[in-house]
């Protein structure tokens, strides 16, 4: 009997070690750090060594994210470049940025757990590079294929004295602090990799695939907070949840899910205050089509377990995730 019980014992344990995510650790690059350092800006090749280094990103944070000309590629943006790291205002914002982020390990961190969850479902993709960049308040995220940039100036804290002063919204300037930074983060990925499909027009496509981008997040990151996943306060969460029946009913009843003008349903997509659409109070939270759409997909996988991550993700069936959902919130 010993024998046996110490032989169910040692295979509980090598079922366990079988089952146990290989973590995958991230390091996030500075890439600010390298473009302002001191020892290195002084020498004729240093944005020539950048661009070798940085390859895609660096010329498409000069072209796309600081607008420079493309007729200064042959000199790796030099001129610019160098106007843009040596203007007082930015060398007071890279101050600023450090002080708030003298490191980055906390991202570090979380993005190492999501991309451990990450590589156990989509095992056969590559694990994309996390870069920091600054570019005066212009940009949360970036994606350019297998690269995801964070913005660090957009997380700069709530009470950080510019935002206001650009008049950013006081719903926005709430979201603009350090937890924001690797949900965002994982949710710029999950747009980047699927965003294809929304080829279909419908308000029901657009609600439904918000809806999996949200269940990416939770699954990536299930400690992760509601509020971080849907941007909402607590007060705006508990409300969605209270009234998630009557806003299904709002949606149906204005026959919203077949809609195929986005300029008359983006309201229920867009951030704000609140959800700012005829028939919805003004103390609702704000993109209750996302929420609808997270409940939808969360119902979904409930009521069909086999389904997994990669599965869920790849499908663009709208009409049959809808239907295989049985949502009927009461």
């Amino acid at each position: 009997m010993k024998r046996i019980l110490l032989s169910l014992f040692l295979f509980s344990l090598l079922v366990i070690a079988a089952c146990k995510k290989e973590m995958v650790p991230i390091h996030v690059i500075r890439f600010e750090q390298d473009l302002f350092d001191k020892s290195a800006v002084t020498k004729p090749d240093h944005f020539y060594k950048m661009q070798e280094k940085y390859g895609v990103f660096y010329n498409s944070y000069a072209q796309d994210i600081l607008s420079i000309s493309e007729d200064e590629s042959a000199e790796a943006f030099q001129p610019s470049l160098s106007q843009f790291i040596g203007h007082p205002s930015i060398l007071q914002l890279k101050h600023e940025v450090d002080s708030v982020f003298p490191d980055v390990n906390e991202i570090e961190a979380g993005l190492s757990e999501a991309m451990t969850n990450y590589k156990a479902e989509f095992l056969e993709n590559r694990i994309p590079s996390f870069v920091t960049f600054i570019s005066e308040f212009g940009f949360v995220n970036v994606s350019y294929d297998s690269i995801i940039g964070i913005g660090l100036d957009m997380f700069l804290g709530e009470k950080y004295p510019l935002y206001p002063a650009l008049e950013f919204p006081t719903f926005m300037i709430a979201k603009l602090r350090k937890e924001y930074i690797v949900p965002n983060t994982i949710k710029a990925l999950a747009i980047g990799k699927f965003e294809g499909q929304l080829k279909d027009k419908r308000f029901l496509a657009m609600m439904l695939f918000e809806g999996k981008v949200r269940y990416f997040m939770k699954q990536l990151l299930p400690k992760l907070s509601d509020t971080l996943v849907f941007g909402y306060s607590q007060k705006q969460l508990e409300w969605a949840q209270k009234n998630e029946a009557m806003v299904w009913v709002h949606l149906v009843e204005n026959k919203m899910l077949f809609n195929v003008e986005p300029n008359q349903y983006m309201r229920y997509f867009n951030d704000g205050p609140f959800t700012i659409a005829t028939g919805v109070p003004q103390e609702s939270a704000p993109a209750i089509g996302v929420f609808s759409g997270y409940k939808i997909i969360e119902k979904y996988m409930n009521e069909n377990s086999r389904v997994s991550l990669k599965e869920l993700m790849l499908n663009a069936n709208w009409d049959e995730i809808l239907k295989a959902s049985n949502y009927r919130p009461e």
